[in-house]
């Protein structure tokens, strides 16, 4: 896999020599990335390329704004009270 658009403190899956764990990017390595594994038992501090089997791009929380939420234009051509002519009551 490519390195090119992982960044620090995204989420990888590595496959080290048939082991597989899950682990956050602290910074590029010489020839990979120097890892922080999520599990303890883990001691595996480095990879390479080849070793990365996917990766969680970390995107942080919405900004929270004062201002309410207005809705799309296609949200309100919805017609959610729609009466059919077949439905009684």
């Amino acid at each position: 896999m490519r390195l090119e658009g992982i960044q620090t403190g995204d989420i990888v899956e590595v496959d080290h020599k048939g082991r597989r764990f899950h682990a956050v990017v602290t910074g590029p390595a010489p020839g990979g990335l120097a890892l922080q594994p999520t599990d303890r038992r883990v001691n595996h501090y480095s990879c390479r390329s080849r070793e990365v089997i996917g990766y969680w791009t970390r995107r942080g929380r919405p900004r929270r704004t004062s201002e309410p939420l207005r809705p799309s234009p296609r949200q309100l051509e919805m017609d959610l009270f729609r009466q059919d002519a077949d439905a009684t009551d």
